[in-house]
Formats: C-alpha cells, structure tokens, sequence
C-alpha cells in the first residue's frame, strides 16, 4: 500500500489511476466494470479482492461515481453512481434483474495504478490498490435512455438501520452470564443451572473450561473402574486415574488421560458445602461446594465461612467460557443416564436444541 501511495504522490506516478465498479448481482455474482483507460474503451483484468489467484476481467462501459467524502460530522455522504444506458451494455450484464433489483445491492469501489492491473509490468499476488470502499444502492434516483442514477449510501447510513446495536466481539459471547433473570443482558440460563428434560431436573455444573462438575459421592460410586494402557475406551467411558476422574470424548486406547489430550475430558468433583474446615493447597486448586444453588471454588483455607459473592474464601465455580462450546454443554446437555438428576453430562450434544449464543462465531477476534 505504501508502494501505491507514494507512486501517486509523486509529480509522474508512471501510470493512470484506474477505477474499477464492481455491482453484487446475487451473492454468488457480481459484474465488474471500469470506464475506460486513455480513451482505450477494452476491457482491462485485474486480481479479486478476496482470492488473487482469481482473476476478473472488468467490462468498459461510461460510468460515473461522484460525491465520494469522508465526513467526522454531520450526514453522511450520499454518493450517486451514474451508468450510461445506450446499446444495452449494462441490461445485458444485469441479465433478467431490473434496475430497481439493484436497490440494497453491493457496490464496491477499486483504485490502483495502470501499471498493476493483471498482465501490466507491476502485477502481483496480492493486488497492489487503494482502500477499498464498499456502498449500498438505496434507491434509483433518476432513469432515461441516456444513463440510470443510483444514489448510494455507507452501510450504516441506510434508513431503519440502528448502530450500536450489538459490539461485534468474534468467538466470544458479551452476554452476562445467567443475566436475564436480573436483567442483566441476554443470557437464559438458570440461576440454579438446571434443565428439565422430559420430567426430570437435571443439575448441569461446568467450570470456566467448560469441565462439568459432579457429585463426589456420585463419581465415587458410579466411576469405579480405573484407566488401563491395555483397554480401548468409547465415547463417554468414565474411569479412574491418579489424577483424577475422566470421560473418554473419543475412542482410544493407550491413551492416558490429561489436561493436554484430547481424547479425555477431566471431571471435576464437589460437596454440599458445610460449617467444615477447607483447606487450600496448590495441589487442591479446584476444590468446589454446592451452597445457594450453585457451585463456588475455595481460593484461601477457612472455616465457617459460608461462600458468597466478594468473599475472600469462595469465587464462583460454575462460570461460562463465553464459548460456543460453553453454550452447548449447558443448553444442549444430554444426560448419561435418563432420568437420574444426579447423572453425568454425556459426551453428546443434543443438537435439535437452539442455542441462544451471544458471539459471533464468523467475525474475527476483537480485542
């Protein structure tokens, strides 16, 4: 970009300044149009915004864009885009579509030098060019036999179109946790992190990482069969290991589990929290209680010190990831044994459920 910019600043940049229209048709099809290179009135190729390796041949044909301003108050600028209508250039590229099809249609403005158009001596992959401008076709301002005016508009400048509405944040959700029922955000899950399947209540307890969390006496009692190097395990075997309760996510076998294999998902454990002693250690981080309907990790030795919000014994235990993957282990449990409230979360999703995720997966990391 720095290349292009400084070409052009200088006295002779060494070659014309090329505009190239580019008109959505569908989303899977565009036309590509430019107005004509030292009076040259052929058609010119130049590399695709998205994927280089494409080349798009660009058809000539008299066009305008005109009222393209960068304004940090005020309206936005409207921009019109005027495209001649003799020989029926621009009706046959637009096929069976009307020009009043084109309302709400994509237009994209392009900008380089002569020299790196496709084929020319400074070519190259990626495409060296201006910022590119995108614009919306709000309306066909005027239309005769000589040209068709559109009036374009900026994205967010088009009526009944609200911004903020929500942050784009990509693969991170911005809903509080559990918020709806304090109004607190779009959140729907359970204070008490219950659902109900059929007739039963199930309690679905995961950590930060999305590790379920589990009765101990339950793990004790239903998980008694201890990890073998010599036994291959399914989706959703539980076993024993020296460092700790598991759930096989996959089959496997001579596959021991950790926190680093795939393979195994660990199970953290908790009691009902009482007027006990509680001990904290650096090999007992992640003890949990059960108290108030939820679960609360300990962070310093006490006792008697029952967990609440701003407590310097107890931080929440039960907390989202803020991932989609946080989203389906609650929304789209699937309990390992039917109709046991205390049974453990399966591997498997129930996937006929909606999930009322808040992120947006497609959208890239925002920071």
């Amino acid at each position: 970009m720095t290349t292009l910019i400084d070409a052009v600043q200088t006295q002779e940049p060494g070659s014309e300044l090329v505009e190239l229209i580019e008109i959505e048709l569908s989303d899977t099809s565009s036309i590509y149009l430019h107005s004509g290179i030292d009076t040259d009135l052929t058609s010119i190729q130049f590399r695709d915004l998205t994927t280089p390796a494409t080349i798009r041949t660009y058809t000539s044909i008299p066009i305008e864009l005109k009222g393209v301003e960068r304004n940090t108050d005020g309206a936005s600028a409207r921009p019109s885009l005027t495209v001649a209508n003799v020989l029926n250039t621009f009706r046959g590229l637009i096929g069976d579509l009307t020009n009043k099809d084109l309302i709400g249609k994509r237009v994209i403005r392009r900008q380089t030098l002569k020299k790196y158009l496709y084929g020319e001596s400074a070519d190259s992959n990626p495409p060296v060019e201006f910022p590119v401008e995108k614009f919306i076709i709000d309306r066909v301002a005027s239309e005769n036999k000589v040209a068709i005016n559109f009036e374009l508009a900026a994205v967010m400048d088009l009526e009944g179109v609200k911004i903020p509405g929500r942050i784009v944040v990509g693969k991170y959700c911005g809903w509080e946790y559990q918020g709806v029922p304090k109004g607190r955000g779009g959140c729907t899950w359970r204070e008490n992190s219950q659902i109900k399947i059929g007739t039963t209540n199930y309690k679905a307890y995961f950590n930060i990482d999305d590790e379920p969390i589990i009765l101990l006496s339950d793990a004790t009692s239903h998980i008694g069969t201890a990890w073998s190097s010599s036994t291959t395990y399914g989706p959703n075997n539980w076993v024993t290991h020296s460092s700790g309760y598991w759930r096989s996510n996959s089959t496997n076998d001579d596959s021991e589990p950790s926190d680093a294999n795939v393979d195994w998902q660990r199970i953290r454990t908790y009691t009902v929290w009482n007027t006990s002693a509680y001990t904290y250690s650096s090999s007992n981080l992640h003890h949990y209680v059960e108290s108030g309907n939820t679960i609360w990790r300990l962070v310093r030795t006490n006792t008697n010190n029952t967990p609440a919000i701003g407590s310097k014994y107890w931080v929440r235990g039960d907390l989202c990831g803020k991932l989609l993957n946080s989203c389906k282990c609650r929304f789209q449990f699937d309990p390992d044994t039917v109709n046991n409230p205390n049974t453990f979360p399966s591997e498997n999703k129930d996937t006929s459920k909606p999930l009322p995720f808040g992120g947006f997966p497609g959208s890239e990391k925002y920071r």
